[in-house]
């Protein structure tokens, strides 16, 4: 997701800044971007956007005479949809605000443009072996009722999550977990920024879904795993810190047929996008944490 949008104008000035999630410190970053826009007056990108990574984000950017513009996004957000969208941000300021800005007039429906620009796509991707609950966990998150019998997803299923973070339409990619799509499990993968790893918190099937992690890192490097340890109210369930510890990542408690639990999982979902990608504790968690 699009985490801030800045844009600078003649003599480094900062014409306009939009973050939709709050940076460590804003006062630094702001001051690498006016140390990185002078270096850029130095240089002729000529209609070139590049970008750069920082710890956690990607910084793009491009300029065009006196303006530079930069957009912070996720290392996971696809570089052809940010790049896109620079470059709309570039054409619309310079066709529309700057004759407005250069006439000295007050600059009226910015804001607003950057907000309809902003908005991108998340993917979340639910991964887990057959029968461990991902399905319901999918029905659970979007509010539908739960199903009465277990219905095999067969290939992936796509749907909505009703908006829960200000500039992101969230996806949930629900993937089969039945060993003939496995092959296809790195290919869905791609792209996301959150892959949530579903078991069903018994010790033969955490063991096998540490190989899911081991997988997404290799397939997506720069995606948020969180782990969920369903089926808790199961005698036989591990407890979501000892399931945290064999992933080696952040894991939450769930009954998935419990409706109790969906805001709770909401905003793990929503915290775990906005957090990005973070080293993982392997502590586990209880879903209200």
């Amino acid at each position: 997701m699009i985490r801030g949008v800045y844009l600078l104008g003649p003599h480094n000035s900062l014409l306009h800044s939009k973050e939709y999630v709050e940076p460590a410190s804003r006062e630094a970053l702001i001051d690498f971007l006016l140390n990185l826009t002078e270096f850029l007056s130095t240089q002729d990108l000529g209609d070139q956007i590049e970008f750069m990574n920082l710890a956690t984000s990607r910084l793009y950017y491009s300029v065009n005479g006196d303006y530079t513009f930069l957009l912070v996004a996720d290392k996971a957000d696809d570089m052809e949809q940010i790049t896109e969208k620079i470059q709309q941000l570039e054409t619309v300021f310079m066709e529309k605000f700057v004759p407005v800005y250069e006439a000295g007039k007050a600059i009226e429906g910015l804001d607003n443009f950057i907000d309809s620009l902003a908005v991108t796509m998340v993917k979340v991707a639910i991964l887990g072996f057959a029968g461990v609950g991902k399905t319901t966990t999918l029905h659970l998150l979007r509010g539908e009722t739960l199903p009465l019998k277990h219905d095999p997803t067969i290939g992936v299923t796509i749907k909505k999550l009703p908006s829960e973070v200000e500039n992101a339409n969230i996806v949930l990619w629900d993937l089969a977990g039945q060993s003939r799509f496995k092959i296809l499990w790195g290919k869905m993968i791609a792209n996301a920024q959150v892959v949530v790893i579903v078991t069903d918190s018994t010790l033969e099937n955490v063991l096998k879904s540490k190989k899911l992690v081991g997988l997404v890192k290799e397939k997506v490097p720069n995606a948020k795993i969180i782990g969920i340890a369903n089926k808790q109210d199961l005698p036989t369930a591990l407890t979501p810190d000892r399931v945290g510890k064999i992933l080696g990542v952040k894991t939450y408690e769930l009954v998935a047929i419990d409706v109790s639990y969906r805001d709770r999982l909401i905003q793990i979902i929503r915290r775990a996008i906005l957090e990005g990608k973070a080293e993982d504790s392997g502590d586990g968690k209880k879903a209200d944490n």
